[in-house]
């Protein structure tokens, strides 16, 4: 069975969560009897050489951002409409109307299966029956799983996001302040609000930096962004706080943090268990998560087995609680990084987790 895997073009840099899983897909899902055809700008095709029993093609116009223009959509929609080269189709986007339309208007056209991946929780369940058309829903979390399945949709299947496991880093100690990163974003939560208000709370009685690792996607981002560095002038003049922005190296300041935060009420606009927590966890940094779901998924049904903390969301005070007791005890925080790690090994690999997929074809 040859798959026609829709996505974002799948090139380099892999800094979005959505391409990141479509990658994975593609990379452990293939296999002799089961191969994928991923989509990728021109001049992308060579990034793909000898990975087994996957095809690139050029069907993008060129690299694009978080969200494809009008035009490479319409090259994705022609593509679709052709049957040539594949069986079935495999979406993985965030459920939205009009992508929705065009899914399912190219494969009446072109009568054959299909499985939509729902990388984020959508802006609402109401309705959401009638906007979804593929045969095979899977979810990556499974509160959305329940929650496509109350609203009526049918076929729902849960495949966990998961990661491909990093190499471990080796930090060597230099003498610097202990770092708690957020590598989370300004928009569509109160993520980074509440992590900067731990940090007023507590930076004159810690010897820590706080890091914003957050990506500006928007205008309403930069000026998120602005606010709050006007509003924590302080602690950055006194070299308490930074603003890293899109760092090179995510996995390089992951490894170095003494503990990642990820205080968000919400995972809205963003894949439903955000991956850099797995990937900080699977490098041995505890984390500190807001108790909601899905993102309490990350840590599983025993969150400290999982070396996680969970914290109240939109309650700083407990963020800030919870930091300083990491900050306390930098063994008990290194002991949480070690079962963290062995977490995410154990359920969270992606080279194990996506083969779930090849029931899924296999079903169709």
């Amino acid at each position: 069975m040859d798959i026609l895997l829709v996505s974002k073009p799948l090139v380099a840099p892999w800094n979005d969560s959505g391409k990141n899983w479509a990658r994975d897909v593609a990379t452990y899902a293939s296999t002799p009897s089961v191969r994928h055809r991923v989509l990728v700008p021109r001049g992308g095709a060579p990034s793909w050489e000898g990975v087994p029993n996957v095809w690139a093609e050029e069907v993008y116009g060129g690299p694009t951002g978080f969200a494809p223009p009008v035009f490479d959509l319409a090259r994705v929609f022609l593509r679709l409409v052709r049957k040539r080269g594949c069986d079935a189709a495999h979406f993985c986007f965030a459920p939205n109307p009009r992508s929705c339309r065009m899914g399912r208007a190219a494969m009446l056209r072109r009568r054959q299966p299909s499985v939509h991946t729902v990388l984020s929780v959508p802006a609402k369940f109401d309705g959401i029956d009638r906007m979804l058309f593929s045969e095979r829903v899977v979810a990556v979390s499974r509160s959305t799983a329940d929650k496509l399945t109350a609203a009526g949709v049918r076929g729902v299947e849960l495949v966990p996001a998961a990661i491909p496991i990093p190499e471990p880093r080796a930090i060597v100690a230099d003498g610097s302040a202990p770092q708690i990163v957020f590598p989370g974003d300004y928009e569509f939560s109160r993520g980074a609000d509440i992590f900067a208000l731990a940090v007023e709370r507590m930076w004159r009685e810690v010897d820590a930096e706080f890091v914003f690792a957050c990506r500006t996607k928007t205008p309403d981002a930069l000026e998120r962004e602005a606010a709050l560095r006007r509003r924590l002038a302080e602690p950055i003049a006194a070299g308490r706080v930074r603003f890293a922005g899109e760092v090179p190296d995510i996995f390089d300041l992951l490894a170095r943090a003494h503990a990642v935060v990820f205080p968000a009420e919400s995972t809205y606009a963003k894949m439903d268990v955000p991956l850099v927590v797995l990937e900080a966890m699977a490098l041995g940094t505890p984390v500190i998560l807001a108790d909601v779901a899905p993102l309490r998924e990350c840590l599983g049904d025993a969150p400290e087995a999982a070396g996680g903390v969970l914290v109240p969301a939109l309650d700083p005070g407990a963020l800030a609680s919870a930091i300083q007791a990491m900050l306390d005890d930098p063994e008990g925080a290194q002991q949480r990084g070690v079962l963290a790690a062995a977490h995410v090994r154990a359920h969270r690999d992606a080279s194990k987790v996506c083969r779930k997929y090849l029931e899924i074809y296999d079903e169709l």
